[in-house]
């Protein structure tokens, strides 16, 4: 389910670009990035206009996002090393689970990381 939540992800970001809809102006999408050191991003959503890279992880449960916050922060960390042309840009983080509870919310917003689930990514494609 990890590997079809990703891809979901993936192109709720696109068609939400594609409709002006949210916080993103997505001009590229890298499905994730992976690396033989264990770093790996779940979604590298890129907006060149701006020079803005959303990072993020994608979890089944908000739970596991919570416990994971450091783990991910090491992982932007080594990839912003491996891909040094982006580390003068807006570097933002999201994780992104099927459901996120309040408290979830307010944990991942206090680390600066921009919480999201189906329902937020959703919004507005009717």
């Amino acid at each position: 389910m990890r590997l079809a939540l990703e891809k979901l992800a993936g192109q709720l970001y696109e068609e939400r670009s594609r409709k002006g809809l949210g916080d993103f102006p997505l001009s590229n999408r890298i499905l994730g990035y992976w690396d033989k050191n264990d770093t790996e991003i779940d979604l590298v959503a890129v907006n060149e206009t701006d020079r803005c890279l959303r990072l993020g992880s994608c979890k089944r449960s908000s739970g596991k996002l919570i416990a994971d916050i450091n783990n991910f922060k090491g992982h932007v960390a080594r990839f912003l090393e491996a891909f040094r042309e982006y580390q003068d840009w807006q570097i933002e983080h999201v994780a992104i689970a099927p459901r996120l509870a309040d408290e979830h919310r307010r944990i991942l917003t206090q680390h600066k990381i921009i919480p999201q689930d189906l329902v937020d990514l959703t919004d507005g494609l009717e």
